[in-house]
């Protein structure tokens, strides 16, 4: 069959595979070696596949980043907040972040998943309120994204016990936590040789201290000895602080020291220890029936 070059419309022997007048790379079968040319889809698609399938990953890598920034963020809290708050958010940072993963990635549920991580968020935010801003804003995003990637589908109302139980669980062991941590730190605390001399000066005035010692047999981020006068009505007209210290050593023992003047007689006088500013539940109560003597 003879054959003519496409390109110079030479015509070179019957086997050459190149023109000799013009060096044209010969065809014999222009129409299969198109086809074979042609581009193929599956290659065009591989890029578009691929950013997808990263979208689409953004909740799990959030979650992640969540994870990562709740523990730091933990870490990062001042110690006043509390070890026991700090030590809870990290762990609920680390355990319903997980949960909400395994929750949207294994078990294909993105609205439950959603709810873990809105929960998680919450909890870390109440532990530790500011400083755990990140963690939590990353844990709402990360849910938001879950529910708008991974779809709306049919809800496991099983499943919903999950983030219920979730709640549940942390609040529990807060009771029961806060339960123990109170009757522990009550039986760290003796106070005693409390003594008393209010004098009344004769020229309208009462002056006078109550003065003890305080014994710690625990370690305490911060307490405080608190002293209130009462009058014979039960009011109180007089509050002080006999003695406060940030992280007390255990075993040892401190001397209080309240200082009372004012122009009535107290009746009587309540001790306190508490180891927060904002506690209302004291560890340690006394309360002394003063009497005045004349200084006369």
């Amino acid at each position: 069959m003879v054959q003519y070059c496409r390109k110079c419309g030479a015509e070179p022997e019957d086997d050459a595979e190149f023109c000799d007048s013009c060096g044209f790379k010969l065809d014999n079968n222009p129409i299969e070696n198109k086809q074979n040319s042609l581009p193929q889809k599956t290659t065009e698609n591989k890029p578009v596949e691929s950013k997808n399938e990263f979208i689409t990953k953004l909740p799990l890598i959030l979650a992640i980043i969540a994870i990562v920034v709740g523990v730091g963020e933990g870490l990062g809290t001042p110690i006043l907040m509390g070890w026991n708050d700090i030590i809870a958010s990290m762990v609920i940072a680390v355990i319903g972040g997980l949960i909400g993963i395994f929750l949207m990635e294994k078990m294909n549920e993105p609205v439950i998943a959603a709810a873990e991580f809105i929960i998680t968020g919450a909890l870390i935010y109440m532990f530790i309120a500011r400083f755990g801003e990140i963690s939590a804003i990353l844990f709402i995003v990360a849910a938001i994204l879950a529910l708008y990637f991974k779809g709306m589908r049919n809800l496991n109302k099983k499943l919903l016990a999950i983030p219920i139980l979730t709640i549940v669980l942390v609040f529990a062991l807060l009771i029961s936590g806060g339960a123990l941590y109170q009757a522990n730190a009550e039986n760290s605390i003796t106070v005693g040789n409390i003594s008393q001399n209010i004098t009344d000066n004769g020229y309208g005035s009462y002056t006078g201290y109550i003065t003890g010692d305080i014994r710690v047999d625990t370690n305490f981020d911060y307490l405080c000895v608190n002293v209130d006068y009462y009058d014979s009505e039960g009011k109180i007209i007089d509050s002080n602080i006999g003695w406060n210290d940030n992280y007390p050593e255990s075993g040892n023992t401190y001397k209080i020291s309240s200082w009372y003047y004012k122009e009535s007689p107290p009746s009587k006088a309540k001790i306190t220890v508490v180891d927060s500013a904002t506690d209302n539940t004291p560890l340690y109560t006394e309360n002394i029936t003063i009497v005045t003597s004349s200084g006369v």
